[in-house]
């Protein structure tokens, strides 16, 4: 949500292994320049994701429409989802969509926001779906102690925080609702525990022991780390 060159330095580094494992995911799914592909949420992943699978990406998100070489922009905000009336019809159905950290930051019903961009997808089009897990180790320990494991929800409406978290049992009772084929779910830990960020993203320092936790936690039992991805497909 999070896309400000000046600015987010800690932000992509924190998440410098997360763009990995989602192109790496790409890849595996056979994603070509021949798809059409929309990232939910424009940011520096975009420009990844044009760079590696060499195809137009258009994107979805804040800001005016516009019309680029290496894809289009369309402004619609997803919290939006909850009026059916204001449903964008006018967007290309596309083979590949990637709504990678974004469910977190809605505050609509998944159902609903999830349910529009299900509808963008063409018939047999997968969506990447990937967000935290709620009931991550960090996050059962905090409560345990008595603190809360989620952040105070930020006045910035375009940069929120995290309004609701889910579990993968969640995520797979929602395709369900959906009728999206759960094609895999997989839950990792990929991000750099080294890097410290603020909130717009700016690096503010390195926590110790930071090596030895992003080895820790890429051996927990499943349902206790911290990411989930699926790729979701339109059986239709």
């Amino acid at each position: 949500m999070i896309d400000n060159p000046d600015l987010d330095a800690g932000y992509r580094a924190f998440h410098a292994p997360r763009y990995a494992y989602l192109l790496r995911l790409l890849e595996s799914i056979g994603a070509t320049e021949q798809n059409r592909i929309l990232d939910i949420g424009p940011s520096h992943f975009t420009e990844l994701v044009r760079d590696r699978i060499k195809a137009r990406v258009d994107t979805l998100g804040f800001g005016e429409d516009s019309v680029g070489e290496r894809g289009n922009h369309y402004e619609f905000d997803l919290n939006r989802a909850q009026d059916r009336a204001a449903w964008r019809s006018d967007l290309p159905r596309y083979d590949v969509i990637i709504m990678a950290e974004v469910l977190e930051h809605l505050y609509v019903a998944p159902q609903l926001s999830l349910g529009y961009v299900a509808s963008l997808l063409s018939p047999g089009g997968r969506l990447i779906l990937q967000t935290p897990n709620a009931a991550s180790l960090t996050k059962r320990i905090k409560l345990l102690i008595g603190r809360n494991p989620y952040e105070m929800i930020r006045p910035d409406p375009r940069n929120p925080g995290h309004y609701r978290e889910y579990t993968a049992k969640e995520l797979h009772a929602l395709a369900e609702e959906l009728e999206l084929k759960v094609d895999r779910c997989e839950t990792a830990f990929y991000f750099d525990a080294r890097i410290i960020h603020d909130a717009q993203g700016a690096k503010v320092g390195r926590r110790g022991f930071g090596g030895l936790r992003n080895t820790i936690y890429k051996y927990l039992p499943g349902p206790l780390r911290e990411g989930i991805t699926m790729i979701l497909r339109n059986p239709g």
